[in-house]
């Protein structure tokens, strides 16, 4: 059993070819995927010491690149950062606005808060 890959680097998500028929086109296709999360980062976001509180179930957030992470912001407020796996937002974010809800949160053992996140084109 092998892959079924040319070799190229053309195979790799993210792979951007003048061939149509090449490149990875998975990261593309999440683009429009809903998602659920649990933020990490959470006690040290410009929130949470800034209102030395989590925010409220329900509340409307939105997804942004700040430079180093994909992060969560409520009113302008990072309230956490989206998981590593999430990177590929990245370059979502060009074609797409991502808006959400605060699903649940807790604060033991650790604070954190969950989001459901539904994308715009």
């Amino acid at each position: 059993m092998g892959s079924t890959g040319s070799g190229n680097f053309s195979d790799f998500q993210g792979h951007k070819s003048n061939n149509p028929n090449q490149g990875g086109s998975s990261v593309n296709s999440e683009c429009g995927k809903a998602f659920s999360t649990d933020l990490e980062d959470v006690e040290i976001s410009t929130y949470y010491t800034t209102n030395n509180k989590l925010p409220e179930v329900n509340s409307k957030i939105s997804i942004s690149f700040n430079g180093t992470r994909i992060v969560a912001l409520l009113n302008d407020y990072e309230i956490g950062n989206l998981p590593t796996k999430f990177n590929y937002l990245i370059a979502c974010l060009q074609d797409y606005n991502y808006v959400g809800i605060i699903s649940s949160t807790t604060i033991t053992p650790i604070s954190t808060v969950t989001i459901n996140v539904t994308p715009n084109e």
